[in-house]
Order: structure tokens, then sequence, then C-alpha cells
């Protein structure tokens, strides 16, 4: 979740529903500062997608998942990889970017 004052990971123990949603009114412009500021990822040109850099996943995850959710991220990382949905180096993935209401 994207809000004015940070980036949040919830239910990270669902590696098969990814996607990345804010409720507020961000601009495009705000949405692009607080991911900056949080290290939450850049929005893509599109505007309808965003790139997580997988090491913030995993510290947003950090003491919410138990000790089998490593294995259940790289399969999902595997997958988003297979669909081209990962960055060229490997570091970052793809979400959908949803406004929920």
């Amino acid at each position: 979740m994207i809000a004015d004052d940070g980036v949040t990971l919830h239910q990270p123990e669902r590696v098969n529903d990814f996607y990345a949603s804010y409720k507020q009114r961000l601009t495009p412009a705000r949405l692009h500062e607080v991911m900056v500021e949080h290290a939450g990822g850049e929005l893509l040109p599109d505007g309808n997608h965003v790139m997580v850099p997988v090491e913030t996943l995993r510290r947003l995850a950090a003491g919410q998942v138990d000790e089998g959710w490593d294995h259940q991220f790289a399969g999902m990382l595997d997958y988003a990889r297979d669909k081209g949905w990962m960055s060229e180096d490997g570091t970052a993935v793809r979400a959908h970017l949803e406004r929920e209401m």
C-alpha cells in the first residue's frame, strides 16, 4: 500500500497475488516521490505499474512471515521472471497499480 507517509506490505504471505495500491488522492508525481523517499520502487511511465525492489519486499515482509516464505517468494519471482515482469537485472518486480476506493 502506498500512502502519503510511506509504503507498507499487506498480507506478505500471499505471494500469488501481488499488486500495488493506494487509497489517497495521490498525483503521479506524489506517488513517485513517496516511493523514492521510502525505497518503495518507481512509478513506470505508463502510470499503471510500479517496479518494486525485491529487497524492499523482503524488508517489508520481515517479521510478518514464517520460515517457508523465502521459498514461496522465490517461486513468485521465478514466475514473474518467466512472464517478463522482472527488471533486466532481476532486482525489481513489476506490480500493477490500483487505486482502492
